[in-house]
């Protein structure tokens, strides 16, 4: 599991009782680990899936989705995939769906297989968003971001994710 937080590598000798009594082995002389492992706080274990990372960068969820630096409007999924392309893997942007109603919209989101494309959809019943088919509402677009910047994606395919990375628009 990638956020797993160890202590020490297993290469470390220190780690292994071989001593080759019978308290230290099994009955091959197979070392077994030692119980007395002091466990080095704030080493982290890296196993190179950044998007399993703890915490995504903070977002303000006090201003409205038009004035996120990640809401890039009504672009193509296609330009939405070429924004991401030069950026690492957790990195997301949200668009507006084309041809759709004005609380439609999509989180691009760059993975290590590609570009995954989750569906931001309003229930006019309760007057909140929710992702995919979850059944978290959230009361704004900028709340549900900030809380899968959090807490992991609830999509197949994603569940091991958190937005790690807001890609912003460019005003020019």
């Amino acid at each position: 599991v990638c956020e797993a937080v160890s202590g020490t590598s297993s290469s470390n000798s220190s780690d292994w009782d071989t001593r080759s009594s019978a308290d230290s082995s099994d009955d091959q002389g197979t070392p077994r680990l030692s119980r007395d492992i002091r466990i080095k706080s704030g080493l982290a274990l890296d196993l190179g899936c950044a998007a399993m990372a703890v915490k995504g960068e903070k977002v303000d969820t006090k201003l409205p989705l038009a004035k996120q630096g990640w809401y890039h409007g009504a672009v193509s999924r296609t330009e939405a995939e070429a924004t991401l392309r030069s950026y690492s893997e957790g990195s997301y942007l949200v668009r507006s769906l084309l041809h759709q109603s004005r609380h439609e919209y999509s989180l691009a989101l760059k993975s290590a297989r590609g570009f995954m494309h989750l569906r931001i959809q309003f229930d006019h019943k309760s007057g909140h968003y929710q992702l995919g088919r979850g059944t978290k509402l959230f009361p704004s677009v900028p709340h549900m971001v900030h809380h899968h910047s959090i807490f992991r994606l609830p999509i197949k395919g994603a569940e091991h994710m958190v937005l790690l990375h807001p890609v912003m628009h460019d005003t020019l």
